[in-house]
């Protein structure tokens, strides 16, 4: 079990973000469930180390809020590398093409960005550095820390609830080879710890709206994905991560 986990946590490391792992790591259905299964952890990596930046910038310097916006936002698509602002790029090409669903999945599978791609990704990364910037002098380090845990719990539910898009591509292969109660269980599991330190950072009802909006929203995307790409692709989950993120430093500054 040590053995999955660990490995399943590089497989984390190497397939969903820039941190590099130079091995060659097995690819049987334990391993894989394990590298969806380390994915809250993988938030939780990220959530340190924005958290620690915002403290070390925000509490012992006198840098703007605007600033501090922009790198915490940086930081995210450092550690990343971009992967889930180019499923959105990518999202927004298929959607806005108002094409039928299989011309849309062949749009998405194109790895040029066009010109509406570009438009969502440049109003996504401004508007979450506003955002950020808007509520980061307020916000608590957990909350901070915890924002990057909530997108992947939920997009690993995303995951494991919803069927592939089509039979070939990212999400289709990991999903042939993961066992998705074991992951399910995961997901309650992630969520019941996160959003008990959720309620321990702030007041009860912050919470409460906090995670009506988390299961709103993630309702209405699952919803919308099957409406108009009969299910997920790996670029749909990249942009289920980034809305997930900007809805929550929203709610920062319009709940808390």
């Amino acid at each position: 079990m040590t053995r999955q986990l660990k490995t399943g946590f590089l497989l984390a490391l190497q397939f969903f973000s820039v941190i590099p792992v130079k091995k060659q790591l097995p690819m049987e259905k334990e391993y894989i469930t394990a590298m969806y299964a380390m994915l809250p952890l993988l938030g939780l990596l990220f959530g340190s180390v924005l958290a620690s930046t915002v403290w070390l910038l925000r509490d012992t310097t006198e840098i703007s809020s605007l600033l501090l916006g922009f790198i915490v936002v940086l930081i995210g698509l450092v550690l990343t590398g971009g992967l889930h602002m180019d499923g959105l790029a990518d999202t927004g090409d298929a959607y806005f093409s108002y094409q039928d669903r299989d011309k849309r999945l062949a749009i998405m599978g194109d790895p040029r960005i066009g010109a509406f791609g570009a438009m969502v990704l440049v109003v996504a990364i401004v508007g979450k550095i506003i955002l950020v910037a808007e509520s980061i002098n307020e916000a608590s380090l957990v909350w901070v820390l915890l924002i990057p845990v909530f997108s992947r719990i939920g997009l690993l539910a995303l995951f494991s609830f919803t069927k592939s898009a089509k039979p070939d591509g990212v999400a289709a292969f990991f999903q042939k080879r993961v066992s998705r109660e074991k992951l399910r269980l995961v997901v309650i599991a992630a969520f019941v710890i996160s959003f008990m330190l959720l309620i321990w950072s702030a007041t009860f009802w912050s919470a409460i709206v906090l995670i009506i909006l988390l299961f709103g929203f993630s309702w209405l995307y699952r919803a919308w994905c099957l409406r108009n790409f009969s299910g997920v692709t790996g670029d749909l989950l990249g942009a289920y991560v980034e809305g997930v993120e900007i809805l929550l430093w929203m709610s920062l500054l319009f709940f808390v």
